[in-house]
């Protein structure tokens, strides 16, 4: 895969040549009655819009947003922005998920981390069924690649993973501080809590919901998953089984966030409350990063509904000035999750 500079780092006047995702295709008509065609292109760094002022409908035609191709032309300015115009573009046979945002952290990394708390489940039973899911090459591949949500947070190829891994080595420390949570139960859930979203969520591109998601969500989902599983093992203590369903449809927390109950066991608590802490703090780090050069205050976060500060001193940057005014957050029931 011949893939070009990255969209982030194109500055006007430069000339620009590999291969990129095409997030979207349009033909317009100039006012002169000449098709172009408008284009946006992405890559793992972002994306950035595309004209095609020649021979618009024939290059066009055999093109879909949604899969890669390989462009060439030059890097011009509008209005202030960095923008392609394509002298030519053709389809690949690039897998289009690789040009998808992925976990900054390495996947080897990422394995090592879940492997190591997996480790620290000693309870037999609980070992077997595990092993059902991260013993499974195909189960591990789909994981592997997962996104963990489609905006909210670690919305990226290996996000799953990189949230999974997280969560679980915070449960292995919350277990050993607070020693009357079931260790094993509470690192099993962490493990286990979001295997829905490997149905619920597709890498499309772009990542988005699969039908299976929309009408039942990964709630649903993964209690399916957990059930199937149980199946092939007679022996596993019912008890133990209903704990597992329960931090599964729990551990959002609240009703509003789409758990159908609230946690109700310590471990239940702990998980709801762990998770939580990944996600958010995952939305803090992506929206501070996502802060122009030099800026102390973050745009207004809409799920988190506040701006975000660090000061900007503290990296060598220039202050900056207050943020705008908060605007009313909208009447909708968020998705932290």
């Amino acid at each position: 895969m011949a893939q070009g500079p990255p969209l982030a780092q194109l500055s006007p006047g430069s000339q620009v040549s590999g291969t990129y995702l095409l997030n979207s295709v349009e033909l317009g008509t100039t006012k002169n009655g000449q098709a172009f065609g408008k284009l946006i292109l992405g890559d793992p760094s972002g994306q950035v819009p595309g004209r095609l002022w020649d021979r618009a409908e024939e290059l066009l035609a055999p093109l879909e947003a949604g899969r890669a191709v390989k462009i060439r032309g030059r890097v011009d300015s509008f209005r202030g922005q960095a923008q392609v115009i394509v002298e030519h573009i053709e389809p690949t046979t690039a897998e289009p998920a690789d040009f998808l945002p992925a976990s900054p952290i390495a996947p080897e990394e990422l394995w090592q981390q879940l492997g190591k708390a997996l480790r620290q489940v000693h309870d037999r039973n609980l070992k077997q069924l595990l092993d059902l899911f991260f013993a499974d090459q195909a189960f591990r591949n789909t994981f592997g690649r997962a996104p963990a949500a489609k905006a909210a947070h670690h919305a990226y190829v290996a996000g799953l993973l990189e949230h999974t891994a997280s969560l679980a080595t915070m449960a292995v420390a919350a277990a050993d501080h607070y020693t009357h949570l079931d260790r094993d139960v509470l690192i099993a859930g962490a493990l286990l809590h979001d295997i829905g979203k490997t149905q619920e969520l597709t890498l499309g591109p772009p990542i988005d919901y699969t039908d299976q998601g929309r009408l039942m969500g990964h709630l649903v989902l993964g209690l399916d998953m957990l059930e199937k599983r149980l199946a092939r093992l007679p022996k596993f203590p019912a008890a133990t089984a209903d704990h597992l369903r329960h931090l599964i449809v729990s551990h959002h927390g609240f009703e509003q966030f789409g758990s159908p109950t609230k946690p109700k066991t310590p471990e239940a608590v702990a998980l709801h409350l762990l998770d939580d802490l990944d996600a958010k703090t995952a939305m803090v780090k992506e929206a501070l990063a996502a802060r122009p050069e030099g800026q102390d205050w973050t745009a207004f976060h809409r799920l988190l509904e506040r701006h975000l500060f660090t000061p900007a001193a503290e990296t060598g940057a220039p202050a900056s000035t207050e943020p705008e005014s908060e605007p009313t957050p909208e009447p909708t029931t968020p998705t932290l999750f």
